[in-house]
């Protein structure tokens, strides 16, 4: 679509009543939704709503730090649905909370998986000839600036730099938390476990050899925990792009999507000023997140110093990414306060989390060191859409080798619920 031109009016579906932006296909058999959403057609499944003329898929994967997630954001993005709700565009709006905004190995399957369970979503409304569009972005979070003279519709890392604050993403720091699990774990001559039930195997951290065995073994990584696995952002400004960069290679390399219209954007975000800056230099395409960002820029600088101050949270949390504003879910039934304020919730989303017979990528056992290390985390809500979810993400956590051991060590609680409040008993 033109810059500064909506194709039409985006649609935001409603699967959790009383909360906004979720999936499409959330519903349970027999159950309907009002006002555009999906309804059950016959005993076959979901049928298309009439006039809906185009599908919009956005997946934004952003930082796990507690003030990436801000009330002006959700505002913005509830009003710009609001604007457009007539026009017949169906927005999906799903997140991904990655520490650094990293694109491993894991996180690319998980966006494609992610895809994937999507589009067999969608299958009534491509039956009867809906287009589909899908959107991924890529964002980063720090200080950055216009440079002096310079245009924000250039829309090119060139044009900006990163002063010093305390809100720039903790991961410029990673390799430097990496050497700290490293070596806590040799100086503590840890014993981690590795393996599923009825097959766990220990092992003794004493030395280097060590670590590379335990990573080989149970993350199939040939190398150490700081020496190659987890590393530091280079660039603020470039960083976005650069990941940018790997997810398309992986997927124009993907027989699986040579049919679908998968679009990829690279951006930076200020908290403190609420300026968002796409660095992919594409200067042709304005999506759904611009024309939000737009609005969150309109509302000018923050007044307060939640979002630039060093982040305190008081809650972590592992979440499936379904769950749309699960930080404020968290606070909600575990504090006690139906307001939530941004830098409350350390939070790790995905869709896979509940994957108990696997283990973590390097910055989510990063993240969650950091989490309880650094932030002083020990209190950790674990919420799936269900209660049988829930158990399965717990169990994934204390699988975990390195996730596992810092929870026993730390004295981490770990809190079960699903995304209705409702606690594992």
């Amino acid at each position: 679509m033109p810059a500064g031109k909506p194709s039409g009016a985006h649609r935001i579906f409603n699967p959790f009543p009383g909360y906004t932006y979720g999936g499409i296909a959330s519903l349970g058999k027999g159950e309907s939704m009002e006002n555009g959403t999906l309804q059950e057609a016959d005993g076959s499944g979901a049928s298309a709503q009439a006039g809906i003329k185009k599908i919009e898929l956005h997946i934004v994967v952003g930082c796990a730090d507690a003030r990436d997630v801000s009330a002006a954001f959700y505002t913005a993005l509830n009003e710009q649905r609001e604007e457009e709700l007539k026009e017949g565009t169906l927005v999906d709006f799903q997140r991904m909370s990655v520490a650094g905004t990293f694109v491993t190995y894991g996180i690319i399957d998980e966006i494609k998986s992610h895809i994937q369970d999507k589009m067999r979503e969608y299958y009534p409304y491509y039956k009867a000839g809906v287009p589909i569009d899908i959107f991924v972005h890529l964002t980063a979070h720090g200080n950055v600036v216009l440079k002096k003279g310079r245009l924000h519709s250039t829309r090119s890392y060139h044009d900006i730099e990163v002063e010093d604050a305390p809100f720039n993403c903790g991961m410029i720091h990673a390799q430097e938390v990496a050497l700290e699990m490293e070596g806590m774990l040799l100086a503590k001559r840890a014993v981690l476990e590795y393996g599923l039930r009825g097959k766990r195997h220990q092992l003794r951290i004493e030395t280097e050899e060590d670590v590379e065995t335990l990573m080989k073994r149970a993350y199939g990584h040939n190398g150490t925990i700081a020496g190659n696995w987890v590393k530091s952002i280079v660039n603020l400004c470039t960083h976005a792009y650069e990941q940018k960069k790997i997810l398309r290679q992986s997927l124009d390399s993907d027989p699986t999507f040579e049919n679908l219209k998968i679009t990829l954007t690279a951006g930076v975000k200020n908290y403190h000023t609420n300026e968002y800056y796409r660095v992919d230099g594409n200067t042709h395409l304005n999506t759904f997140l611009d024309l939000v960002y737009d609005k969150v820029r309109k509302s000018g600088r923050v007044q307060d110093d939640s979002h630039t101050r060093k982040q305190a949270p008081a809650l972590g949390m592992f979440h499936h990414s379904e769950i749309q504003q699960a930080r404020a879910l968290a606070v909600k039934y575990y504090l006690g306060m139906d307001k939530y304020n941004v830098g409350q919730v350390f939070a790790i989303g995905s869709m896979n989390v509940p994957d108990y017979f696997k283990t973590f990528g390097p910055y989510k056992n990063a993240g969650f060191f950091y989490g309880v290390k650094h932030l002083g985390l020990r209190t950790w809500i674990v919420m799936g859409r269900d209660l049988k979810e829930a158990e399965k993400m717990q169990e994934r956590i204390r699988n975990d080798p390195l996730m596992g051991y810092f929870v026993k060590e730390f004295d981490v609680k770990l809190v079960a619920m699903d995304k209705d409040g409702k606690r594992l008993a």
